[in-house]
């Protein structure tokens, strides 16, 4: 993704093609939703939105012109498929029973269109070296801001290009969908386990080596913590004075404008410390031979154990789809397994643990483990990956801007390190 910076005419022109745009899909989802909702079927087609680009949607068809219009179609058509699919997995159980589906709706923030420009991949031209991006249909070209990385691959094919307006920002953002070949890179067969958590971001344990040492990765979720609290408190504070009566109508504007940058910017740092926590994760199993990771889902517990101490605080979803989308970049397969039952399980008896202080746990047969570390083995053993008697503990801390690490032990040792 990279920021278009435009010029007021160019302003204008990206607000109207992406106010038809929006047009044309919140017209047809709202056909689309009456014939749903009247029983008469699921209308998947894009076919059935490019019929009526001479008729009803002539005025969208000449402003968008005709691979474009075509474009933005098929991008109806895949959401309603993904809805006909997730609505089909309901019916066979195969979803959480919380999970809702509901049928694609509108394209809009209270009462006003939020623009979006769908462009077809032959319909336009990004010059690396200029930085411009050239529309074709309209023949516009933007200057850009930063490297579309991608596309920079031997052999990149370029997609759709799908531009959209920021809102918070007040800014144009363009991204282009990129089909690359990835060169195999990882070297190795070991298997992994990760159990994500609150207090310890993720806890990662890889089968042992050669050697019989298996090594275990702890990423602390402190700086996460803070950040979630601390505009926590920001947007307190901003309500509180909503709240009062004697407010003014253009302070209230003001406030309600700084709340929304505030949530903004909260959701940026967390998706970048996501990004760079599931990079250097990608990194370390590459070194250490991984192949193939198991990740635990903790969905289901989420919502047995409602409040801010439980996953819905930390967006795991997202984390779990960083994680896999990173690992497949660098040739490295992840699945989920259940998670119930991994933090209370000795890994290596298969007995109840007891809960000890500095977030440990014992078993009967003395053996004693970090609570989060313990969980990561468990879930390594669900993916049929073999124990290690000893592991060699590593941590790090995850940030918005870096990785860091922590001093890391010298010493040899079953998995007891300092809990946080």
């Amino acid at each position: 993704m990279f920021r278009l910076i435009t010029s007021p005419e160019q302003e204008e022109f990206l607000q109207r093609v992406g106010d038809a745009a929006v047009k044309l899909i919140n017209m047809e989802n709202c056909r689309r939703r009456r014939l749903f909702f009247e029983e008469r079927g699921i209308d998947k087609s894009w076919r059935s939105a490019w019929e009526r680009r001479k008729t009803e949607y002539a005025e969208i068809y000449e402003t968008l012109g005709s691979a474009n219009f075509h474009e933005t179609c098929r991008a109806i058509s895949e959401r309603w498929q993904s809805f006909a699919a997730l609505l089909k997995a309901k019916k066979e159980g195969k979803l959480e029973p919380w999970q809702q589906v509901h049928p694609p709706g509108y394209r809009k923030r209270g009462r006003q269109r939020v623009p979006i420009i769908f462009v077809r991949f032959d319909n336009y031209e990004i010059d690396l070296k200029k930085k411009t991006l050239r529309l074709k249909y309209w023949n516009v070209e933007i200057p850009f801001a930063g490297k579309p990385r991608w596309l920079t691959m031997r052999g990149a094919k370029q997609s759709r290009l799908t531009i959209t307006f920021d809102d918070v920002k007040k800014r144009w953002y363009a991204r282009v969908s990129v089909e690359v070949t990835l060169e195999g890179k990882r070297d190795g067969s070991l298997k992994a386990g990760i159990d994500l958590g609150r207090e310890i971001l993720a806890a990662v344990a890889v089968e042992p080596h050669g050697n019989g040492e298996g090594a275990a990765l702890l990423y602390r979720g402190g700086p996460l913590k803070a950040d979630y609290f601390y505009f926590e408190r920001r947007i307190a504070e901003i309500d509180r004075t909503l709240s009062n009566p004697k407010s003014e109508e253009m302070d209230r504007a003001v406030l309600r404008e700084e709340k929304r940058k505030l949530y903004d910017k909260r959701r940026r740092r967390r998706d970048q410390l996501f990004a760079n926590a599931a990079s250097h994760l990608a990194r370390e199993f590459l070194k250490l031979g991984v192949s193939t990771v198991f990740v635990g889902n903790l969905l289901g517990l989420a919502r047995e154990k409602p409040g801010k101490g439980n996953v819905n605080l930390w967006s795991y979803r997202k984390l779990i789809a960083r994680i896999a989308i990173t690992l497949e970049n660098y040739g490295i397969a992840a699945f989920e397994v259940p998670e119930n039952g991994t933090s209370s399980t000795c890994a290596w008896h298969g007995c109840k643990v007891v809960r000890k202080p500095r977030g440990l746990v014992k078993c009967p047969f003395g053996h004693v483990a970090h609570a989060d570390l313990n969980a990561a083995l468990n879930i390594l053993k669900r993916g049929f990956g073999k124990v290690p008697e000893r592991v060699r503990v590593r941590s790090f801390v995850p940030t918005a801007s870096k990785v860091v690490p922590v001093s890391e032990k010298k010493k040899n040792h079953n998995p007891a390190p300092s809990a946080g």
